[in-house]
């Protein structure tokens, strides 16, 4: 079942469910299933259409489990916001409805035919003989619980869609002269001068209280303390509950006589098994392994990897194995069968008859099982109990006792789970649940009972709301005084790095300023435009540095420092090397279209124009997720 889910995602038909569109940096559309609905707040309109607040939500919702993908599952709603991928999800669905609007604009269409002719060519909807069958496609549409009908006129709209897209974003072959001069400009080397100017080396001295007092409230961030709130949390656990439940032997044995039917383990069989693309190849193994009984050795020739499966159950094998494997007896091998992962050949090794266990050996379980059951329905019980006194505003310090219930008292934390200095508090279990809830109601409120799908049960009150502040001058002096010094040495060392590259230019040597004070002089790496670089070189003066003639100089500001660059020398590229032009074909056949797709949004955007309603789009980003 997994692996038949695996390969349907990654099937046209899947993605067929999904908006195909994806351009420039959006990301999958899901706007037109909601935008109908009239009730739903606007988060912004796109010439004579809108996106709703709940579309962008679940645009949101899929970004996010797309991050926890990737980066795991500790990626929390609230940094993924600060990440900015509330606006990016809204940015895709506006996208997708320039577009959407443009083919209207246009008339484009696909007809049936067209969309018949990419279904017949898609590889799962092909019967055994590798032609369309058509039953597949109608298995596939009644378990999706999509008529016909609509499901082609999906296509329709989509293929249209591809069509538009490859239209505007296909480039015809770049003539051999533009790439040698494309590859001259970009392969050329650059080695420049080095001067780096440290901010901290300018001295400057502390300046009077005003001053200190007006920066401190011209510059409030960072002397901002965040709006913290002090919470209890009630913990409800099945665990808990069931340490106290005590099970007799005579109990066990009337659930094992009771139950007896239900306690046989199936028939299990010790597999061996190859996989082959091949299918000849395949029929070959299958002769030679039938031949000798040994599919081990008869897979060395091919140099396959003979794979155990022992203790294989009928229902954990894909359909297309199950029956045959399980038909097979002892040692024989099985014909080719044929799946989503290739041709597979097995060897039956072993046979473990279903049988029902002894009561001794599982009596242990058995009680164990028996435990938990009790437990859930004691703690379903509990819960119902728990949300009637919630709800008739009794409090958590009152239930506790009787409900088993284990209280955490969190003094004070942010929207993020820290404490005031920057910590994690001793204990904030369910961290991500309990903070939605906790920054989504108002002091004194208690949360309704939330679980976490394996037998804990936790519901938060927001005991007090302390607002964010700035804090007092007194409180945060040093950290203004440590503050206004580093801005005043940031500016007297811009202005420094101005006349530093006065003196460069006028053609003073780099060499004869590095015995001045917080100054470090070198040579770089050579870079080119083709990945040739100096990791000591920050990426955002590359753009600067292309620009650069030789002998120009120019100055990037960097945290805490200065760089005063000067083009040194020119490295000319060998304009012969077919390699390297074969790099910049490749280069522009990936990026052109990605650009030219950009400028094309961008004449959207004047013929539909894109209103952004802040306050909705706000409401998303506060909300828990």
């Amino acid at each position: 079942m997994l692996q038949s889910m695996r390969q349907l995602a990654h099937s046209w038909l899947f993605k067929g469910l999904m908006t195909l569109l994806v351009i420039s940096f959006g990301i999958w559309g899901v706007g037109d299933m909601f935008r109908s609905n009239p009730l739903q707040r606007e988060a912004a309109t796109v010439g004579k259409e809108s996106i709703s607040v709940q579309a962008v939500n679940q645009a949101f919702s899929q970004a996010l489990a797309r991050a926890r993908q990737m980066f795991g599952p500790e990626v929390t709603a609230q940094q993924a916001k600060q990440m900015g991928m509330v606006d990016n999800a809204l940015n895709g669905l506006v996208e997708q409805s320039l577009v959407d609007q443009d083919v209207k604009r246009l008339g484009l269409d696909a007809d049936d035919r067209a969309v018949m002719d990419e279904l017949m060519q898609e590889p799962s909807l092909k019967g055994k003989d590798g032609t369309f069958d058509k039953s597949l496609l109608k298995n596939y549409l009644t378990q999706s619980h999509i008529n016909e009908r609509a499901f082609l006129d999906g296509q329709r709209k989509q293929l249209a869609i591809r069509q538009l897209v490859a239209g505007v974003t296909t480039l015809p072959p770049l003539p051999k002269s533009v790439t040698e001069k494309l590859y001259a400009a970009r392969a050329q080397k650059r080695v420049l001068d080095v001067v780096t100017l440290d901010n901290a080396s300018l001295s400057v001295e502390t300046p009077d209280e005003k001053t200190l007092r007006d920066f401190h409230q011209k510059n409030p961030k960072p002397f901002t303390a965040q709006e913290v709130r002090s919470l209890t949390i009630a913990i409800l656990a099945s665990e808990n509950l069931a340490k106290d439940i005590t099970i007799s032997d005579d109990q066990l044995r009337a659930e094992y006589d009771a139950k007896g039917d239900q306690l046989v383990e199936p028939e299990k069989r010790d597999l061996l098994q190859v996989i082959l693309q091949d299918e000849t190849k395949a029929k070959e193994l299958a002769a030679a392994a039938k031949a000798s009984g040994n599919l081990v050795s008869a897979a060395k020739p091919y140099g396959k990897q003979v794979v155990p499966l022992n203790g294989t159950e009928e229902a954990n094998l894909p359909p297309e194995l199950a029956k045959p494997v399980f038909a097979l007896k002892a040692n024989d091998v099985s014909a080719p069968i044929k799946t989503g992962l290739g041709w597979h050949v097995l060897q039956l090794r072993k046979i473990h008859p279903a049988a029902k266990p002894d009561f001794a050996a599982i009596k242990d379980s058995l009680r164990e099982r028996m435990k938990r059951d009790q437990a859930i329905d004691s703690i379903t019980k509990t819960v119902n109990r728990m949300d009637d006194e919630l709800a008739a505003g009794h409090a958590l310090e009152d239930m506790a006792d009787d409900m088993r219930l284990r209280l955490i008292k969190v003094a004070a934390v942010d929207a993020t789970g820290k404490t005031p200095d920057g910590k994690d508090p001793a204990e904030l279990p369910h961290k991500e649940d309990i903070l939605k809830a906790a920054f989504g109601q108002n002091s004194g409120e208690t949360s309704p009972v939330m679980d976490d799908r394996n037998g804990t049960y936790y519901a938060v009150r927001t005991d007090n709301v302390t607002p964010s502040a700035l804090k007092p001058f007194e409180q945060v002096k040093a950290d203004v005084i440590a503050a206004w010094k580093a801005k005043e040495q940031s500016i007297r060392a811009a202005a420094e790095a101005e006349n530093i590259a006065k003196t460069l230019r006028d053609g003073k040597a780099a060499s004869s300023l590095a015995s001045r004070k917080g100054i470090e002089v070198r040579q770089s790496k050579p870079v080119s435009q083709l990945g040739d670089s100096d990791p000591a070189l920050p990426r955002t003066a590359l753009p600067e540095i292309f620009k650069l003639k030789k002998g120009e100089v120019t100055v990037v500001a960097e945290s805490g420092k200065q760089l005063i660059l000067r083009l040194a020398t020119l490295i000319d590229a060998d304009t012969k090397d077919e390699s390297g032009h074969d790099k910049i074909r490749n280069e522009i056949n990936a990026d052109a279209p990605k650009e030219i797709a950009e400028q094309y949004l961008r004449y959207l955007r004047t013929l539909y124009p894109v209103r952004i309603h802040q306050d909705a789009l706000d409401s998303v980003a506060q909300q828990g997720g």
